[in-house]
């Protein structure tokens, strides 16, 4: 067993959350071990075992009454210390780890995840469709008027210290994977993104569900953001790209009545969304592209019911092929286009850890994980400190 300096628990959080620690009157509210769930049901599924795979995915997609707990008062510092020390074996030996991260690593950062103890699908909240957005002018015009309050949220939170703890870890060389690969698709600068061509040996560290950019601004290098990201917008017509925040300024000029009048309380939700009666939307005037005139913007994002393009996937599958461990971070992988590379690397006999507060979907479907119940922040954090003190030491 590794001796972990004994770290308060309540200075790996934000003061935000320190705050709110305080107002609970209990220090633990749910233990779940680190456990190791054992897939001995064979690689050919029955039809009662492809069932209960679509009743597990059902499961994580369904709002359901209970949320899991809060993983603010999840813990006591020993308990922390012990959930590292687990994190820690799982991580002895690799030299090739990839990270896929979840909307659950950004709520310290102060935003809503989907599924976790303060998740929007507990209160009923249905995140917009791509098909919506596409076809209805009216569904349009919902998304950017609730967006009006809800992206100045979005845009001004900060990477916590589970971003920059797995940051450090890339510098470190403890998480990042080398790989061949045929055309890299990458975020160049804050306002585009390119293709390059040609074979050659590319790095990945993290693939993130998340749209909000954390990684990046804390630091991270080799980052595929799997779902796009929110403070872009392209037209649907010509292309073009633009900035977020320059049509927000924009959007918010030409509708500035509608908005005092509308958005006095909101709800804020995962994807810069806030919950807004049902006002009328029709009288909100929605900037077109500047370029061409006539398209309308939507976020360079993936939303449900869209595919992931196939350069991202590829790039994505070919690091899960080289990587020696899998760690997954504040995620219940309900959605499979993050799971698929969950079961790729299963199927490849890869170690995969889950770090997440709440039930996930490989152990509902019975894949082999080592799970560890506890907040990602504060555990991220004395792991990177662990391998920090090994660097000083060697």
């Amino acid at each position: 067993m590794r001796l972990l300096p004994m770290v308060p628990v309540a200075s790996l959080f934000s003061s935000s959350l320190r705050q709110q620690q305080q107002q609970q009157h209990r220090t633990m509210v749910h233990l779940h071990g680190p456990t190791v769930l054992s897939s001995n049901r064979g690689r050919q599924a029955s039809k009662t075992q492809r069932s209960s795979v679509v009743q597990a995915a059902s499961r994580l997609l369904t709002p359901i009454e209970e949320p899991p707990p809060n993983p603010d008062t999840l813990l006591t510092q020993e308990e922390l210390q012990e959930r590292t020390e687990m994190l820690l074996q799982w991580w002895e030996g690799k030299k090739n780890v990839l990270c896929i991260t979840g909307a659950g690593l950004s709520t310290e950062s102060g935003l809503t995840d989907y599924r976790g103890h303060n998740g929007s699908y507990h209160r009923g909240h249905k995140p917009m469709i791509h098909d919506q957005f596409m076809k209805s002018e009216y569904q349009r015009k919902r998304y950017w008027g609730r967006g009006m309050v809800g992206w100045r949220h979005f845009d001004s939170a900060k990477p916590n210290v589970g971003h920059y703890a797995l940051a450090s870890l890339e510098r470190l060389n403890r998480l990042g994977v080398q790989f061949e690969d045929k055309a890299e698709y990458h975020a160049q600068g804050e306002d585009s993104e390119r293709w390059l061509f040609g074979s050659g040996q590319q790095k990945l560290s993290i693939i993130t569900q998340n749209v909000d950019s954390l990684h990046r601004r804390a630091g991270s290098k080799h980052v595929t953001e799997l779902h796009g990201r929110t403070d872009m917008l392209q037209c649907m017509s010509c292309g073009t790209k633009r900035g977020r925040l320059d049509f927000h300024v924009e959007l918010e000029s030409r509708n500035e009545v509608w908005l005092k009048h509308v958005l006095k309380e909101a709800e804020m939700r995962p994807d810069g969304d806030a919950a807004l009666s049902d006002e009328n939307y029709n009288l909100l005037d929605i900037p077109s592209c500047k370029a061409c005139g006539e398209g309308f913007l939507k976020p360079s994002v993936v939303f449900f019911g869209d595919n992931v393009p196939k350069h991202r996937v590829e790039r994505c599958t070919a690091a899960v092929v080289a990587a020696d461990g899998l760690l997954v971070v504040g995620s219940s992988l309900a959605v499979y286009s993050a799971y698929r590379h969950v079961r790729a690397a299963h199927q490849k006999g890869t170690p995969i850890a889950i770090l997440n507060v709440g039930e996930t979907r490989p152990e509902l479907e019975g894949l082999e994980v080592t799970k560890i119940e506890a907040p990602a922040g504060p555990t991220l954090s004395l792991v990177a400190s662990y391998f920090e003190g090994m660097k000083c030491n060697s």
